[in-house]
């Protein structure tokens, strides 16, 4: 499957269980040079779902993308603050959306499914939700990290066996930012 959100920024992609999750997030205008918002119309967000093998269904309107846009800046809001030895469970926000979500729960192939009833940016968000459901029960959420470097924040996942990685690419943010900081040490030890 690809992912043109996040290979985009050559982030390290989660596993199938979180890569919508991750994908959605990537979405969003971030980078140096800044990338293109992928949800920025109707047309580039239907292309962007179906790039992921969602089913024909949704097809997003310009209705649509309001909820989404309010979804995301949530979901990277509460990955940002992972950032943080005080990292914050789901954030008091995302109650609102689910509020506004119906659930059913169906048996497929001997297995229970839950999924989101409606149209359009509901069955995009509740199949995201689910998704971050199903990554809590496995611990692979707080895998899902975003770039320590503020004007990136490009999110990524961490396979590190211990969990460590702060950047989404060493060789473009990492470096960076640690050269910006070995020459603020450089200017201080000169003055």
């Amino acid at each position: 499957m690809s992912d043109l959100a996040t290979e985009r920024y050559a982030a390290a992609a989660a596993p199938e269980a979180l890569r919508r999750v991750q994908s959605f997030l990537n979405t969003r205008s971030a980078g140096s040079p800044p990338e293109v918002d992928l949800l920025a119309s109707p047309a580039s967000a239907n292309s962007w779902l179906r790039t992921l093998q969602w089913p024909t269904r949704p097809r997003l309107t310009t209705d649509d993308l309001p909820p989404l846009y309010e979804l995301r800046e949530t979901l990277q809001a509460q990955v940002e603050a992972a950032r943080t030895p005080s990292g914050s469970p789901l954030q008091p926000d995302l109650a609102r959306h689910l509020e506004k979500l119906s659930w059913g729960m169906t048996l497929e192939e001997g297995r229970l499914v839950l999924s989101a009833e409606g149209d359009g940016w509901r069955l995009v968000a509740g199949a995201l939700l689910g998704d971050i459901l199903l990554a809590q029960q496995h611990e692979l959420w707080p895998r899902l990290k975003a770039c320590r470097n503020p004007p990136c924040s490009v999110v990524f996942y961490d396979n590190s066996k211990n969990q460590s990685r702060v950047w989404h690419n060493t060789s473009v943010c990492g470096n960076l930012v640690n050269l910006r900081a070995a020459r603020a040490r450089q200017r201080a030890q000169a003055t």
